[in-house]
């Protein structure tokens, strides 16, 4: 009954409301709604818009049915809802590194690759890491390490239930897209998100906001990528307890503009960990700068840092005096004998 409602209230392009939108998804993540069904919703959608009512309420369905993470700690995510297509190396993954590096605390939502070159669960599992660790364990990586990564599939097992809709409707992107980002399940109030467009960040800024996220900024760059953009303007909305203010970045203002963005790009997981490890040895690029100011960011976000600007000088200083490098390398050798 609830399904059919849902359905004629779209085709009629009525937006659903909050509690709507998060009924219907608990259903789904019961296994309760046929794919056709499903698939015919996730299109409606699409075509009508989605509001941030729905988003929220499925996002709130989400988080009930997640393997939770807890932490005493005042964690950050970093992550972004891919789609990009543009194929760059594990920015923000190396990104929260350097920032666990400097003293915050990293509760890393990742996955494989879908339509990227390289996924963060990709990049880490080729250097060695252990990416399947059960809830208590990334706890105890958050506790000793500063960060701890949480391969979605292993906190999302729900997701199962949508995989044939998404293939079907797939390359089109779908609501799912915007889900992964609001739904980390250390349940983190401080997050470096980053969009596949534009005008996808006053939606995920309010959806955010309503989902009782504190700190939070939503990126998106002129050049296209899901993270602040060492090539040209960043777009941002920050959320700052219940205000959100919108402003650009340039990153000539950072000191930090060089290169262009076929300089990041890599072909497969292989050469994105060989970039990896060319930011946490110090080489010079704009590999390296785009990785300083997005873990700028996640300091200025967690409140190590008053600015961009001096968050920027305090992460040099960690990759410069390997501080950076060891701190993946203690990951690595962490989740392997945890």
């Amino acid at each position: 009954m609830l399904t059919a409602s849902i359905i004629n209230k779209l085709k009629k392009q009525t937006n659903l409301t909050q509690n709507e939108a998060k009924l219907f998804m608990r259903s789904v993540f019961s296994g309760d709604v046929i794919e056709r069904d499903l698939t015919d919703i996730l299109i409606l959608l699409n075509q009508k818009g989605i509001t941030t009512d729905e988003l929220t309420g499925c996002a709130e369905s989400m988080r009930e049915v997640s393997r939770k993470v807890s932490t005493k700690h005042k964690v950050i995510d970093n992550c972004g809802t891919g789609g990009d297509g543009i194929g760059t190396f594990n920015i923000s993954t190396t990104s929260s590194f350097i920032a666990a590096s400097c003293g915050a605390y990293i509760a890393k939502h990742g996955n494989k690759a879908i339509t990227s070159s390289s996924g963060s669960a990709d990049v880490l599992t080729q250097a060695g890491a252990n990416i399947h660790l059960s809830p208590e364990q990334v706890s105890r990586c958050i506790d000793d390490i500063n960060l701890g990564f949480m391969f979605a599939p292993l906190h999302h097992e729900s997701m199962k239930h949508v995989a044939e809709s998404r293939k079907k409707i797939a390359p089109e992107k779908t609501i799912f897209n915007l889900l992964g980002p609001l739904t980390n399940p250390a349940n983190s109030k401080i997050q470096l998100i980053g969009v596949f467009a534009k005008e996808k960040i006053p939606l995920v800024a309010e959806s955010l906001k309503n989902l009782g996220v504190k700190r939070a900024m939503i990126v998106h760059s002129e050049d296209g990528l899901d993270e602040i953009s060492v090539f040209s303007v960043t777009h941002v909305a920050e959320i700052t307890n219940s205000d959100i203010v919108h402003y650009t970045i340039k990153p000539e203002d950072y000191g930090v503009k060089e290169g262009n963005l076929r300089d990041i790009i890599v072909k497969n997981t292989e050469d994105s960990l060989d970039m990896v490890y060319s930011v946490l040895n110090n080489e010079t690029g704009p590999a390296l700068n785009i990785c300083l100011i997005n873990a700028a960011a996640l300091l200025y976000l967690s409140g190590i840092e008053n600015s961009l600007e001096t968050a920027i000088q305090t992460c040099k200083a960690a990759v410069r005096d390997n501080k950076a490098k060891q701190k993946f390398m203690d990951f690595i050798k962490f989740t392997t004998s945890i």
